[in-house]
């Protein structure tokens, strides 16, 4: 298969993906053809002991058999030897994934979502919204792209993917002359933005800005490599991409496709994909007419909880 990351054909599959209730709820997970069903709960490790076997003998022997009801069990997930990332092997689309965000952390979003994960109702009024969040994630986006500030040439600005505008980081609003919101949500603007200077979408334009900022996006989407070679046509030749996700491929996961272990499994949530730094660096050098001009990550407090994050800067040569 090839990899929606970075194009090579050197993956490898592995029934390790576990769609968690949310995601069931929001997504047809019916149209995965690498689906597969179960009786069991889970996968029996380690054989019952031999009194245990004996009972189960005898208990077959003294009743009819009667099946469980076969259910969603795990699905297909691949590997790539060459950007380490992790994708299921089945590819949503735009339109397969609308029900997970055109309504995001709205009220009716964090009600379903409650109402199949109780624990969520801990974070949902900070997920998003916690002051340490927005401060922490500005701030750091800031003094990233600070340090590239030689590289801007001021101009328009669109934000691909990003919602109510509270993460538009105060070097953007000192960078450039009018800043775009394009999202598949219906957040309406925050407050908080200066609605003189920002103002929402329908449609970009192509070629139409200096800068396009795409800030935990990747991770949900279908095809990640796809949605920035699509993302680039709205960029002007010799502009910048930025680049932001969360960097959640563990050495571990990593080791576990290599050894062919298919337990513990991994979770498809929102973040269907998962990323280390090789991963996006991998993605923007597989695209003809990209190039990095700069990379990092670092640690953030998000009030609610701990991340780490990537930062990729990239320039659009054609």
């Amino acid at each position: 298969m090839i990899c929606r990351i970075c194009g090579s054909l050197d993956t490898r599959e592995l029934p390790v993906g576990n769609y968690e209730e949310f995601f069931r709820l929001r997504v047809d997970t019916s149209k995965d053809q690498f689906l597969l069903f179960s009786r069991a709960a889970s996968i029996q490790l380690k054989p019952a002991s031999l009194s245990v076997r004996a009972f189960r003998k005898i208990r077959k022997l003294l009743s009819t058999p009667k099946l469980k009801p076969a259910m969603q069990f795990r699905t297909y997930m691949q590997a790539c030897a060459s950007c380490h990332g992790i994708t299921p092997c089945h590819e949503y689309s735009y339109e397969d994934l609308l029900g997970l965000y055109r309504d995001y952390r709205t009220e009716s979003y964090n009600r379903d979502r409650i109402s199949v994960e109780p624990s969520y109702a801990r974070i949902a009024k900070d997920v998003g919204s916690h002051s340490l969040e927005i401060k922490s994630r500005n701030d750091a986006v800031d003094r990233f792209l600070g340090r590239n500030s030689n590289a801007f040439a001021g101009g328009a600005m669109i934000d691909y993917g990003g919602s109510d505008g509270r993460f538009i980081p105060p070097f953007a609003y000192k960078n450039f002359e009018r800043i775009y919101i394009y999202d598949v949500s219906i957040a309406p603007l925050h407050p908080s933005v200066d609605v003189r200077k920002v103002e929402r979408l329908a449609a970009p334009k192509p070629e139409a800005y200096s800068f396009l900022a795409c800030m935990h996006v990747l991770e949900h989407v279908g095809n990640p490599r796809a949605f920035v070679i699509d993302a680039a046509q709205y960029v002007q030749p010799g502009g910048l991409i930025y680049i932001e996700v969360p960097l959640e491929l563990s050495q571990s996961m990593r080791e576990n496709f290599e050894q062919r272990i298919v337990d513990p499994p991994i979770g498809i949530h929102e973040h269907i994909n998962k990323f280390d730094r090789t991963s996006i660096r991998a993605l923007v050098d597989s695209i003809p007419g990209l190039e990095i001009v700069d990379d990092a990550e670092d640690g953030e407090d998000l009030g609610w909880v701990r991340t780490i994050t990537g930062r990729f800067l990239a320039r659009k040569s054609t």
